[in-house]
């Protein structure tokens, strides 16, 4: 008996805050712009009330006002009056609201009773997945969380949008960027040549840095990472699969403080450094800076953790992960398609969040068989489809690196032997080019060879 009624319980709804929202804006069509941020066509219930205001929606947006008359018309023209109800449904749906004094709670109801109806479809939609055999549970599990928290979220991301709105969007972001003057239209790495040659990481960019193994490419992530939270305040989180959280914080304290690395780890600091560790350690302890040292994460665990953070920081402006062949597959696929299916689902953690990912990369030992060391693309180890994911490739190269391993001990240039160069050998909205570097490999940190001071404007 129980049962038979719960399977017969209407569906959360409340069709007299539907009427009362639809009349008042018949009544006061400047009260759309206040509704629409609130609620969207298919948040209605009843399918007459959502072909209704998606013709208000229609109407206004063309005319800027709206009336009976105007409403009977739109609907006859889309052959849904008749579905409605007739001209006399919307005739007695102008007089059914006296006032629209509180046609912004009626909404909330509307958008709330929605919501509840969407938690049921997921549960619904959650639980036939957990039935169904051979699924991966980490997938079923990325899955639910997805449905879950896309819901009251808002979002429109997944219809087509039209050219019409997003030429104004364009056009908008244009003028902007023409007011504020700045080089940098994403997020500052902190170092002004590369700056200047990829305008900053941008919101759904992934970017794959790459380098043979005591390069420096862990202390250079670290670095851009440490500028963005300590001087843009932008939260930024770090997945760490090799070396652990307190490891990644003594070398951000290191770079903060220029800490000798050596005098750190032994505990053996001058009264200058201790002073150093005082100052940098201060400067750390505020910074936005999350660190996950999982190891054998996978790539939906990832997911997972920044769809989370992103909702307690709506700014997060960094995804780190060190590095990308750690990530764990799925274990059905040869390594390289793993690999491969690893990096397309970060650039699509980059777009689904609007938040750039920078993944570390190992190099196949292939290159150091070659007279010239500096790497190309076809150089990233088990690459599949890395290089065509990512927006950004960036090389590490150090000439005195190579030197050493081949037992050569004259510079083939004039810049100090702790040269690195930053070889952007992919850009898809920008040019390619090298930016050269200093490495300080004591304090774990990299500097600008440019001789002007370094810009940093979030």
């Amino acid at each position: 008996m129980e049962s038979s009624q719960f399977q017969q319980v209407t569906a959360p709804q409340n069709l007299e805050a539907e009427k009362s929202v639809l009349g008042g804006l018949l009544l006061d069509p400047i009260k759309l712009a206040s509704i629409q941020p609130l609620i969207k066509e298919e948040d209605f219930y009843k399918v007459s009330h959502q072909q209704i205001y998606a013709a208000m929606e229609r109407i206004y947006d063309r005319n800027g006002t709206l009336d009976t008359l105007m409403l009977i018309n739109q609907l006859d023209a889309y052959d849904q009056l008749e579905n409605v109800g007739g001209a006399e449904a919307i005739v007695d749906l102008a007089s059914y609201t006296p006032t629209t004094a509180n046609i912004e709670q009626y909404a909330q109801i509307i958008r709330e009773k929605s919501i509840l109806r969407q938690l049921i479809n997921a549960a619904n939609q959650i639980s036939k997945s957990a039935y169904e055999e051979g699924a991966a549970v980490e997938d079923i599990v990325d899955q639910s969380e997805r449905l879950i928290l896309s819901i009251g979220e808002g979002s429109q991301n997944n219809r087509p949008q039209e050219m019409r709105k997003l030429i104004i969007e364009a056009f908008d972001k244009l003028v902007k960027l023409s007011e504020e003057k700045r080089e940098i239209t994403g997020l500052p790495t902190g170092y002004i040549d590369l700056d200047r040659l990829t305008s900053g990481f941008q919101s759904d960019q992934l970017i794959i840095l790459a380098a043979r193994p005591a390069v420096g490419k862990s202390a250079f992530a670290l670095n851009i990472a440490q500028n963005a939270a300590t001087k843009a305040k932008t939260p930024v989180v770090i997945f760490s699969l090799e070396m652990g959280a307190i490891d990644l914080v003594n070398r951000m304290i290191c770079a903060e403080g220029n800490i000798n690395a050596s005098n750190l780890r032994t505990g053996q600091l001058s009264d200058d450094e201790w002073k150093s560790f005082t100052v940098a350690t201060d400067i750390l302890k505020d910074a936005p800076i999350f660190i996950d040292d999982s190891a054998g994460i996978r790539v939906s665990e990832i997911r997972a953790k920044c769809r989370r953070l992103k909702q307690e920081h709506p700014d997060l402006g960094l995804i780190v992960i060190d590095y990308l062949q750690l990530i764990e597959g799925n274990g059905r696929e040869n390594r390289q398609q793993e690999v491969s299916e690893i990096s397309r689902q970060l650039k699509k953690l980059a777009k689904e969040l609007k938040v750039p990912v920078m993944a570390l990369s190992q190099l196949s030992r292939g290159l150091e068989q070659r007279n010239n060391k500096r790497p190309i693309l076809s150089d990233i180890r088990e690459s599949g489809s890395i290089e065509q994911d990512a927006d950004i490739v960036a090389f590490l190269y150090r000439e005195d690196y190579h030197r050493q391993e081949d037992g050569e001990e004259e510079p083939v240039d004039d810049l100090p032997d702790n040269t690195v160069e930053v070889i952007v050998a992919k850009n898809r909205s920008g040019a390619r080019d090298t930016v050269k570097l200093l490495f300080k490999k004591e304090y774990n940190k990299f500097s600008s060879l440019s001789f002007q001071k370094e810009p940093f404007t979030p």
